[in-house]
């Protein structure tokens, strides 16, 4: 479940649904990394549901990479994921 946001733009997107906030070429992609990350139990979830590649990149820091058309890397959701719960939860957008 998601706890906490480190990104004001991903939280208003998760709680109002605004999808003119991020570009339209990537925004429904980073939608379904947050509704996964808001279901998983376990981090290897959202791997196996939605077929997402991640990364720990320090203990309990995982990287979730957002692509276009599922080709391209554009950025990644980052979040602090433990007992079962997601903390600040951000996007990274590469330049």
């Amino acid at each position: 479940m998601i706890q906490s946001f480190k990104s004001p733009v991903l939280e208003e997107l998760w709680t109002t649904g605004d999808v003119t906030l991020l570009p339209s070429i990537y925004v429904y992609e980073v939608i379904d990394i947050l509704d996964l990350l808001d279901a998983s139990e376990k981090i290897a979830d959202l791997e196996l549901l939605g077929g997402f590649k991640i990364e720990e990149y320090e203990r309990d820091r995982w990287a979730v990479t957002v692509t276009v058309n599922n080709v391209e890397p554009v950025g990644s959701i980052t979040c602090l994921f433990a007992a079962g719960n997601a903390n600040d939860v951000e996007l990274n957008e590469f330049d």
